[in-house]
């Protein structure tokens, strides 16, 4: 299509997310750039980004680059790098830029942009959990932000090369609530390229949800080393699944939030993914940092500015915090 060939999009990160997005992108047409590094750089200048789907590999051309520094004009910023990893590279960020582009962080957690455009209780608090120093807040007027959801299953099959598994829903929406043309224009080139795409006027509805979730399963699924169907379906671990997506639905609330899901209903979510592993257990079976900051600490830090209690939450989070520190990642 016209459109996809005129819009220039990069991706920041070229893990699972990364490499799946920037694939289907190409795929729809679009001009894409990732910045990447050490082996996955040079695969993606070899090959390309690779998508395996349908037990069906493919490879799509991408340019490539380790120097964010030479990438400029783009559309889109997909930012698909975990949430500690961006204070290292916010200053990169609106250079990358074309004059209305717009930077799309498809990132677990509560982002950095989530409290200063709510209207609740903690107003434009800073969370020293997601955006301590303020490095990405002074880097990124919040008017350049596209807020994103990512319900995609994925992994990283080999260097460059994603494989995509059940999901693959994705979900944007703009801070204010407005439906914008950027984000229009970007679900329609993600849906042309085989992704289901929504543009919500209540993405921080969205946030939270899919966030209940990850402040849950995640944290679960490592300290039990478990799948998401064994969390689900094994009796104890599904009890204290349920008691903690309770508390962050109450958290939720508090926050103002009126939110369209039950206990329930996000059990349900959870077990259509399967035997999936969560996003903090292949790192942790990996060795690498666990993203337990964005991901949890940051509904914690919510949870005590507003004086609430939860009991179950705040166990798990000593737990995953200690193992962290254990294993010298934090």
């Amino acid at each position: 299509m016209e459109d996809a060939h005129q819009c220039r999009v990069a991706v920041y990160g070229a893990g699972a997310i990364g490499c799946l997005l920037a694939a289907r992108l190409a795929q729809a047409g679009c001009d894409v750039t990732m910045v990447a590094r050490g082996q996955t750089l040079a695969a993606l200048r070899q090959q390309g980004v690779g998508l395996t789907a349908d037990g069906v590999t493919r490879h799509y051309p991408v340019r490539a680059t380790d120097d964010p520094r030479q990438v400029r004009g783009a559309d889109y910023l997909i930012l698909a790098v975990k949430q500690q990893a961006l204070d290292d590279i916010a200053a990169h960020l609106a250079p990358m830029l074309a004059p209305q582009g717009a930077v799309v962080p498809a990132v677990n957690g509560i982002p950095w942009w989530y409290l200063p455009t709510l209207d609740s209780p903690l107003e434009d608090t800073p969370l020293q959990s997601v955006d301590g120093r303020g490095l990405l807040s002074r880097a990124l007027p919040l008017e350049r932000v596209l807020g994103s959801v990512v319900y995609i299953a994925a992994n990283a099959a080999a260097p460059g090369i994603a494989a995509q598994n059940a999901r693959n829903n994705l979900i944007l929406g703009e801070p204010d609530g407005s439906i914008s043309a950027r984000a229009v224009r970007l679900a329609g080139l993600l849906h042309a390229s085989g992704l289901q795409c929504e543009v919500t006027p209540s993405i921080h509805q969205a946030v939270w949800t899919k966030a209940m979730g990850n402040a849950t399963f995640n944290p679960l699924s490592v300290l039990a080393n478990a799948t998401m169907q064994a969390m689900v379906q094994d009796p104890h671990l599904g009890k204290l699944a349920r008691a903690m997506l309770g508390e962050y639905l109450a958290l939720g609330q508090a926050l103002g939030l009126a939110l369209p899901v039950t206990v329930e209903q996000r059990m349900q979510a959870a077990a259509s993914a399967g035997a999936a592993k969560t996003s903090m257990l292949q790192d942790s079976l990996q060795g690498k940092p666990l993203e337990i900051d964005a991901l949890m600490g940051a509904m914690i830090e919510i949870a005590a500015k507003l004086n609430l209690d939860m009991p179950y939450a705040n166990m798990v989070w000593g737990l995953i915090r200690h193992r962290n520190l254990s294993a010298g990642s934090a």
